[in-house]
């Protein structure tokens, strides 16, 4: 009787599944976000801070190699490059939201990555809620750490913004990193943001 409970349970998904559909739906959401974003935002003050990019690559074979100057002039170019694609971010975080959210929670916990790999989000507790799709994301999908670098871009010093991100996207690495050591190696298959949310990714 037991085993026929157990056969009856959805089976976890596959590592490679979950890798290949997350791939697929940042490929989606960045093609859309580019799609909407690119005829608003300004082609010829990013061609002149990707000149400088290069200009500063050159300046590092100089015998005159200033390591205090590159680094001011490094954060000061990375700062301008966040700025001018300030209206990229912003959809991509809305987009995110809309799709890995509203879309997947309408769509019993799945996205067209998900779909196209048979997997789908599921619920330990029952039905699967808002509010668990929502956190779930904003680790998963990167949506918290996407929304403070956004936010640090805005109000902070380009100094503050260039550490400050830095720091989120070290935290973002690492969730990721465990993630994936996770999926591989747990019996269940659950990542941090399983486990934190209780939810779980299961084959149709």
């Amino acid at each position: 009787m037991s085993k026929k409970i157990e056969d009856d349970k959805p089976k976890k998904a596959l590592f490679l599944q979950r890798f290949l559909a997350f791939c697929i739906d940042v490929i989606l959401v960045s093609l859309l976000a580019s799609i909407i974003s690119t005829p608003f935002m300004d082609a010829e003050k990013m061609e002149k801070i990707e000149q400088q990019e290069i200009q500063l690559l050159e300046q590092t074979k100089s015998e005159s190699f200033d390591v205090d100057a590159y680094i001011d002039s490094y954060i000061n170019i990375n700062y301008k490059t966040a700025r001018y694609s300030g209206l990229l971010s912003l959809v991509v975080i809305f987009l995110d939201v809309l799709y890995f959210v509203v879309y997947q929670i309408y769509n019993n916990g799945q996205t067209i990555g998900k779909k196209i790999m048979k997997i789908r989000v599921v619920s330990d507790d029952g039905d699967l809620s808002t509010n668990q799709m929502i956190f779930r994301s904003f680790i998963a999908n990167l949506v918290l750490v996407s929304l403070l670098k956004y936010i640090f871009m805005l109000f902070a010093t380009k100094e503050t913004y260039f550490y400050g991100s830095g720091v989120f996207e070290l935290f973002q690495y690492l969730i990721m990193f465990i993630s994936v050591i996770m999926i591989a190696n747990r019996k269940d298959g659950k990542a941090v943001h399983d486990l934190l949310f209780h939810t779980s990714v299961v084959r149709e």
